[in-house]
């Protein structure tokens, strides 16, 4: 097993107990991890496998529009890796919808492409707007830490930013990896 799997006992105090939406779940390697940890969770995607052992729910989300929750739901968000393929506009419109269902003092996990990723795809595509590139026909961000501290100046206390690289693909990934309270 890769390493990256992982990386979620590293937020194991956040998650522990607590209401969580994880956004992006994808084929839901994440998601037992969280439904271990926390009271419950609500995994979410475009297209999401049908069942997830331990999720609450699971939903068919595009968390580029607004978000079908109730003000103050959750106590974590968990967004890995979902959080690039947007405008800076749609981005920040996602932030705060993010801090809208999220508890007052409510915290975000966050990983996103760093602009260090040239295995996938941060150099030699068509830049889109700043930080925004056209890869194999799909839009993706590169973030530096500039743009997290941009992204979560208002609302937020942001913490435990760190540039790493992770083994969960064919060839090393760099992410940006943080968390922020709401405010």
């Amino acid at each position: 097993m890769k390493s990256d799997f992982a990386w979620l006992d590293k937020w194991s105090d956040d998650l522990n107990g607590k209401n969580v939406l994880e956004l992006g779940c994808g084929p839901a390697d994440d998601t037992r991890k969280i439904a271990e940890l926390s009271s419950s969770v609500v995994a979410c995607d475009l297209s999401p496998p049908s069942q997830i052992e331990g999720a609450k729910q699971v939903l068919v989300v595009d968390h580029s529009k607004e978000l079908p929750f109730k003000p103050c739901t959750f106590d974590v968000v968990i967004a890995s890796l979902c959080l690039h393929y947007f405008s800076w506009n749609t981005t920040q419109k996602i932030v705060s919808e993010l801090s809208r269902v999220l508890t007052p003092k409510g915290v975000i996990v966050v990983r996103v492409n760093s602009n260090n990723d040239d295995n996938y795809g941060a150099k030699g595509h068509t830049e889109i707007e700043s930080g925004l590139y056209m890869v194999k026909g799909q839009q993706k961000r590169f973030f530096s830490k500039a743009d997290v501290e941009l992204l979560f100046k208002s609302e937020w206390k942001l913490t435990d930013i760190e540039e790493k690289s992770i083994d969960r693909y064919e060839r090393p990934k760099r992410i940006l990896e943080f968390s922020a309270q709401k405010i």
